[in-house]
């Protein structure tokens, strides 16, 4: 009986592995990041997705990070069930899924280009990630780190972010205003970090930033499970 309930608990028998891919796009990243992020998601994201295909279904979210992020569009990416394909089925499908995804990327560009709005609410693409999982997940977050919203701008130095007391306002701040995310049970990874339009920024604002996203997330019923440039440093592929 043991051996049954571990078996149904697989990823491969359990339904489909949940993934979120937010990227920072439209106003919230300069064109050039926007290419990069795309280039990572290419040539770094989707074949290790890719690789999981043979054995596992996934169930994989596309949503932009913008100055509206709670309410921007989703792509849904459904990938054939591992359990009822063969591995022909399979292979095939594999050869299609990079460019179905790509193409939603750009889709998704393309729209958040036409409806541009400042600023980048980076807390309310987590709190909108959360409300759309439906049961334990990854979310991969491709942004440079900066929230600027109605809710703080972590451009400003004069925050004073690297104190204990100053994040804690801050989060007293997104509780009142907008609520923390709803993350328990997801894995969120922050890659494609860069300094944002301040080439002083990424050394001095680098780890208090962390920190505030740490603590947010944990606070959240959330894990940050990996934070830094490469999507390779993310846990969960």
């Amino acid at each position: 009986m043991k051996v049954l309930l571990l078996l149904f608990t697989l990823p491969f028998l359990g339904g489909k592995q949940e993934y979120q891919i937010l990227v920072a796009l439209g106003c919230s990243a300069p064109r050039a990041l926007q290419n990069q992020y795309r280039e990572m998601l290419a040539n770094e994201v989707l074949p290790l997705l890719a690789s999981r295909l043979q054995d596992q279904s996934l169930r994989l979210y596309l949503a932009p990070i913008t100055g509206r992020s709670y309410t921007a569009p989703v792509r849904v990416i459904e990938t054939p069930d591992a359990l009822l394909s063969n591995r022909f089925q399979l292979e095939a499908y594999k050869a299609t899924f990079k460019k179905e995804v790509l193409s939603a990327f750009d889709a998704l560009r393309k729209r958040a280009s036409v409806e541009c709005s400042k600023g980048t609410e980076i807390i309310g693409a987590l709190k909108a990630a959360g409300e759309r999982a439906k049961g334990p997940g990854k979310i991969l977050m491709m942004a440079h780190g900066f929230e600027q919203s109605e809710l703080m701008n972590l451009y400003d130095y004069r925050l004073g972010l690297e104190k204990p007391e100053v994040r804690r306002r801050l989060l007293e701040r997104v509780k009142a205003k907008l609520g923390l995310p709803k993350l328990q049970r997801q894995e969120i990874c922050f890659t494609g970090l860069s300094a944002g339009n301040d080439n002083n920024a990424n050394a001095r604002l680098t780890s208090s930033i962390k920190n505030f996203w740490e603590e947010l997330i944990t606070e959240s019923g959330g894990q940050l499970v990996g934070y830094g440039f490469s999507p390779r440093i993310c846990p969960f592929w």
